[in-house]
């Protein structure tokens, strides 16, 4: 009997390993889709889909039949859950939340109608063609430091160990705290890691430095206050909605800073996708945000209801933006709290999004100092204040390519400034044509 040659037999055992890998695959995008339909599903009960979302997915139950199964399965075991449920006090982040919801936003006439908006309406130009996010990414190799491009690709695989313990289909999600509690206490601290990051850390126009800095700054601070406070067991649902949020933005504005660092993932992100501002205000709402020793309450007030963006990588550098802006409003509020507004058609052509709070005017002459061109100048405690501000200016070049960042600042694309005791801090983006006749403003794919 003829044994068969070797290289047929590494023929099959290649075939046998491709067919795994591949079976494996389905199986994963399989899951993935059925995951994302009772997400939306789920999402459509609850009430959080913006109006044309919702009357969308009314039409979708009224046609597809396991959509509607899909929709009574859920309201029928919601229903066996409250059946069950012993009576208990209200949680108080959802009374919080809940009360926020019903106060009248504040009053930004005064603001609005400030001499640097009104140099804004004057100046505002439309870029010729519209910025889709993406461009201020670099390759991972060209990291010089061989401990921080370690130490991003030791984070970037910690989120994704992180994100399904607190997805909406996890125990924790539910209340049951303990797979969360056991990562996160059993593996590396991220807080260990951003003391090695972050020193020294200084504003760089380098396109590296710029994606290090934003991979490190925006989201990641506020992450690891909550990741820790889960190793210790110390949280409760909205801490778990406040980690599932920041996990998954901060995995997003990774790999838009470093394209090489999950390809797959983010040529999913370049796929033209809707974004609503809705998505925004259910993150921000409530939230407890917190940059290194700093925190603050977020509350959002005047919040227009339409597409902020068009692509995942473009709202993940929206995201950026938005995160550096809290960073900085949120640790100088004499309150503790912090108001976070998007605002369409008081400046025509464009979006704003500002954030505001009550400040001393010690704290606000720190703010204005981080605009100066020199870092030599500012103190140590205001190197990583001055990288944010850095960052937003980087964004903003990109976004209006044909403005040199100083024309884009003395024409109040960005800025900050000093209203009856507040301090506010704005950035312009340019919205999304057609937006007032319903364009779809949402995500197939809440995990992205």
């Amino acid at each position: 009997m003829h044994s068969q040659p070797s290289s047929i037999c590494r023929y099959q055992k290649h075939s046998s390993l491709v067919c795994e890998v591949i079976t494996a695959q389905i199986v994963t995008d399989i899951n993935f889709i059925l995951e994302n339909e009772r997400q939306q599903a789920i999402d459509y009960l609850m009430g959080s889909l913006s109006e044309v979302e919702r009357k969308s997915y009314e039409a979708l139950i009224a046609t597809n039949i396991s959509t509607k199964k899909l929709v009574a399965e859920i309201s029928d075991d919601w229903s066996s859950l409250a059946l069950l449920a012993k009576p208990a006090e209200p949680n108080p982040d959802l009374r919080s939340r809940t009360l926020m919801l019903t106060q009248e936003p504040a009053d930004l006439s005064s603001f609005l109608e400030s001499d640097c908006i009104d140099q804004l309406r004057e100046n505002y130009t439309q870029p010729s063609q519209r910025y889709l996010g993406g461009d201020g990414a670099v390759e991972s190799n060209e990291i010089k430091n061989v401990s921080q491009k370690d130490g991003l690709f030791r984070t970037y695989e910690h989120l994704l160990g992180i994100l399904p313990l607190v997805s909406g289909q996890s125990p924790a999600a539910f209340g049951d705290f303990g797979a969360l509690q056991k990562f996160a206490s059993e593996n590396f601290s991220i807080e260990n890691e951003l003391q090695g990051w972050t020193d020294p850390l200084c504003p760089d126009q380098n396109p590296v430095a710029h994606s290090l800095q934003r991979s490190l700054l925006a989201s990641l601070p506020s992450l690891s206050h909550f990741l820790d406070l889960a190793g210790t067991g110390n949280i409760g649902l909205s801490e778990v909605r406040r980690i599932f949020y920041l996990c998954r933005d901060q995995l997003k504005i990774m790999r838009a800073s470093f394209r090489d660092l999950d390809p797959q993932r983010l040529a999913q992100d370049e796929l033209i996708r809707i974004h609503g501002t809705h998505l925004l205000r259910q993150k921000w709402t409530g939230a407890r945000h917190t940059f290194f020793d700093s925190s603050g309450l977020a509350s959002c007030g005047n919040f227009f209801e339409g597409p902020i963006s068009e692509r995942c990588v473009e709202f993940a550098e929206y995201d950026s933006n938005l995160y550096c802006l809290a960073n900085l409003i949120a640790s100088r509020s004499s309150t503790g709290g912090f108001q976070l507004e998007l605002i369409k058609d008081a400046v025509p052509g464009c979006v704003l999004a500002v954030t505001h709070a009550k400040v001393s005017q010690n704290m606000h002459q720190e703010l204005s100092a981080l605009s100066s061109d020199s870092s030599i100048t500012l103190p140590d405690g205001l190197s990583k204040d001055a990288c944010l501000w850095s960052l937003l200016k980087g964004s903003m070049s990109r976004g209006f390519p044909h403005h040199s960042q100083e024309e884009l600042s003395e024409a109040s694309f960005f800025g900050k400034q000093r209203v009856d005791g507040e301090t506010y801090l704005w950035f312009a983006w340019p919205e999304i044509e057609n937006a007032h006749s319903g364009a779809v403003a949402s995500t197939v794919k809440p995990e992205q």
